[in-house]
């Protein structure tokens, strides 16, 4: 595998401020070759759940190789543990909160390890409440340039992923919630692509239901319907999706995270 240089930055801390520069900077200071790359830095403030969903969307689309940090802490300063891991041929650095859900769900853990020798973090004091330049950024910089993960700490001895819902099959349908609202109101559920094969094998045709409102069959794409009407489709990560073409389903439909969204029947093939 070739070397590279690229590391991936996702956070919570907006770009109006000083936060996001300073990692970078710190980083660069480390390792001048890093080749950084911003996710996002637009996750709403100490929301863990958003910034696993963003992780998960694009860290998978880079070469193999990636260095992915990730502060979204809210638990900066505590006793929340820092763990460095290769999923699959990808690093991750992320605070032990359960923002690496959504990856540990699809990409292979490899190796994990808690980050303590202070040898990798920058000299003198470290500020309770800027881990992603003083600790993040400086272990980032040395694993880029070719620090072994395993040399930062030990194995834990488990790590926290999010306390989310699954889907359930029950009265002839498969029943899951929103899980994630995006900046075009879509609605993205925790039913999969293969949840919904699964049912379909046994129904000869079905509809989704969001809020208890009939949306329709699963199409392909937003356009197979009338502006302003709503639809449902597998999405780009394989999820059941529920958007309306060109308008924002979270408000036709009055739906948020935590809404209902199932899998039923077609009354048309009811026999």
């Amino acid at each position: 595998m070739s070397r590279h240089y690229i590391a991936t930055l996702l956070t919570d801390f907006g770009t109006s401020e000083g936060y996001v520069a300073a990692m970078k900077g710190a980083i660069l200071s480390v390792c001048s070759r890093a080749q950084l790359v911003d996710i996002s830095h637009d996750v709403p403030a100490h929301d863990i759940l958003r910034g696993a969903m963003v992780l998960v969307q694009a860290a998978p689309c880079f070469p193999a190789g990636t260095l992915h940090v990730v502060v979204v802490d809210p638990g900066v300063g505590t006793e929340r543990k820092i763990l460095a891991a290769r999923f699959g041929s990808h690093t991750f650095l992320f605070p032990d909160n359960g923002v690496i859900s959504f990856v540990s769900d699809t990409m292979p853990l490899e190796s994990m390890v808690s980050v303590r020798d202070p040898r990798y973090v920058t000299p003198g004091a470290v500020s309770a409440t800027f881990h992603g330049r003083d600790v993040f950024a400086p272990v980032a910089g040395h694993i880029l340039n070719g620090l072994e993960i395993e040399k930062l700490g030990p194995k834990p001895d488990s790590y926290k992923t999010l306390d989310l819902p699954s889907p359930l099959q029950r009265d002839g349908g498969v029943f899951g919630k929103v899980i994630h609202v995006d900046r075009f109101g879509n609605l993205i559920s925790n039913i999969s692509q293969g949840d919904i094969t699964a049912f379909s094998a046994l129904s000869s045709g079905v509809c989704v239901t969001c809020a208890g409102k009939a949306v329709g069959p699963i199409l392909a794409t937003y356009a197979m319907v009338e502006p302003g009407r709503p639809l449902a489709l597998i999405n780009s990560m394989g999820l059941l999706e529920v958007g309306v073409n060109h308008g924002r389903a979270c408000d036709v439909l009055a739906a948020g995270s935590g809404t209902e969204i199932a899998i039923v029947e077609s009354p048309t093939s009811v026999r």
